[in-house]
């Protein structure tokens, strides 16, 4: 009788191993579903997650995958943005990198000319130190008004906010141009001092 009691209170043990083992292989496997889901819908899939309003805590996930690299067609994406972002990328903080490039090609471009008065459209910019509205940290370079004022072609407009940015790479271009004419005049002082002395010694 003992063991045969024993025996049931085995068998029932072994059944109820079994049935929690189906439970959990089950959980286990709705997960991984789950998870593949996500996997695809961000990464390889044409079309992902519903779209989210920028500013709520959700990423936007729409992208494309080659094999090689991951892209996304069209549209802007932003990172601590509270708007709509109004670049390709938009990010407020800032960004760290080894490096950035800027397409240069001459193949790229058309109507290529020296930039006149270089020295003169620089002095009338003003460098000048400021402190930030948001977060109070200190900081130095233009104000982009006055940029848009003499070269406009630096300065984009933000369709959404209507703020200015200044593309202060770009700057190189002018600053290079009025070096050159400066040293120009510096050679002229130079050759007319040199006169001078020489009409003295004389």
């Amino acid at each position: 009788m003992r063991s045969k009691n024993l025996f049931s209170r085995k068998r029932g043990f072994k059944k109820a191993l079994i049935k929690r083992l189906a439970e959990s292989a089950g959980i286990l496997f709705s997960a991984l579903l789950v998870f593949t889901a996500i996997v695809y819908a961000i990464t390889w899939a044409p079309g992902g997650p519903p779209q989210a309003a920028p500013g709520d805590g959700n990423v936007e996930m729409n992208w494309s995958n080659d094999g090689t690299n991951i892209f996304r067609a069209s549209g802007n994406v932003g990172i601590g943005t509270t708007t709509t972002p109004g670049q390709k990328l938009d990010v407020v903080g800032n960004v760290r990198a080894t490096s950035f490039l800027y397409s240069s090609d001459a193949s790229l471009k058309e109507n290529v000319g020296i930039i006149p008065d270089a020295l003169s459209k620089i002095e009338r910019l003003e460098g000048v130190s400021f402190r930030w509205k948001e977060n109070g940290q200190a900081g130095l370079g233009l104000i982009a008004q006055d940029v848009e004022g003499v070269f406009p072609e630096l300065v984009s407009i933000d369709e959404n906010t209507g703020l200015r940015s200044v593309r202060y790479g770009n700057l190189v271009a002018p600053l290079i141009e009025a070096v050159k004419e400066q040293q120009k005049q510096i050679k002229e002082l130079q050759t007319e001092v040199k006169k001078l002395k020489e009409l003295i010694q004389n």
